[in-house]
């Protein structure tokens, strides 16, 4: 059950570094291609691994990895770009809330994998939680919110996090972790070269390299670090653990978002400003405590 405790950990930094992704993302780069290619252009990082583990798998796990890379750049892009429109407390959870049921159902028929009983429950109990988490509204209020296009943005976004995690856990059980990590990073250096095609975009993220500053830059570093090392941890997780389960703990994250959005709210309302009605309040406490319940199911 390590893959659990690792997990917890993971999507606490996770949540970390979606609040600092939020913050930078309205402030200090307002540019989600941008921010997009600064954080995945950091994959070239992984170069520091290649004296301790480095060769080339069979051809089908080296494309799973770079394709696992790829798809998780665009991903992110979408993400960020929600998160450049909407509240982190909107965003996050309705994506990550869909994520765990296309998990669970390209591994149940591209991998194989079954849950038990108790990893079943569990699983419900954190992907309802982070379901009522996100929704103050009822479905259609949300699509009419949000516009259809960035609801079904979230949809697509999901879908590629959900692609990028089943890829890598094939790549994990066909190699070993640091090579297989290593192979991925090489896929999301890949994805942040493909950004630079398209012209716009191109000029945007050139001529980032000459605006950036001290304030923005620590900043970034900040988040970045936790970014690392809950992406380390998290796929470290999926070498050891059923990769629907470790995934479903994404919902954990939402708590610790939502206890770091109320405190920054409060204390810097000029950084993030989020509706924190009662009512929304009751809500976001109520799945907390599916979610906690679910966690706690998994131990059975």
């Amino acid at each position: 059950m390590d893959w659990l405790y690792i997990g917890i950990i993971a999507y606490f930094l996770n949540a970390i570094s979606f609040v600092i992704s939020k913050i930078m993302l309205t402030d200090l780069i307002p540019d989600p291609w941008v921010y997009t290619f600064l954080v995945n252009a950091l994959g070239i990082l992984v170069v520091v691994l290649l004296p301790f583990s480095f060769f080339i798998p069979s051809l089908p796990v080296v494309l799973a990895a770079l394709a696992s890379g790829v798809t998780y750049v665009f991903a992110l892009l979408i993400m960020y770009k929600l998160l450049f429109k909407e509240e982190a407390s909107q965003v996050v959870p309705l994506t990550g809330g869909m994520t765990p049921i296309f998990v669970f159902l390209m591994a149940f028929f591209a991998l194989g994998e079954f849950l038990n009983t108790n990893q079943i429950i569990g699983f419900v109990l954190i992907v309802v939680g982070g379901f009522i988490v996100s929704h103050e509204e009822s479905l259609k209020e949300r699509v009419a919110h949000m516009g259809r296009k960035l609801f079904w943005g979230s949809v697509l976004s999901a879908l590629l996090f959900a692609a990028s995690q089943v890829l890598m856990k094939f790549v994990f059980n066909n190699d070993t972790f640091m090579n297989g990590f290593l192979w991925r990073g090489f896929g999301a250096v890949l994805g942040a070269l493909l950004l630079l095609i398209p012209a716009l975009p191109r000029k945007a993220i050139l001529g980032s390299f000459k605006t950036s500053n001290m304030k923005t830059g620590f900043i970034f570093i900040v988040g970045q670090i936790a970014a690392v090392l809950s992406f380390i941890l998290v796929n470290y997780a999926f070498s050891l653990g059923p990769v629907s389960l470790v995934n479903a703990l994404s919902g954990i994250q939402y708590a610790f978002l939502f206890g770091f959005i109320v405190f920054l709210s409060k204390k810097f309302p000029k950084l993030l400003k989020e509706p924190l009605k009662p009512g929304i309040v009751k809500q976001k406490v109520l799945s907390i405590v599916l979610i906690t319940i679910g966690v706690f199911a998994l131990f059975v």
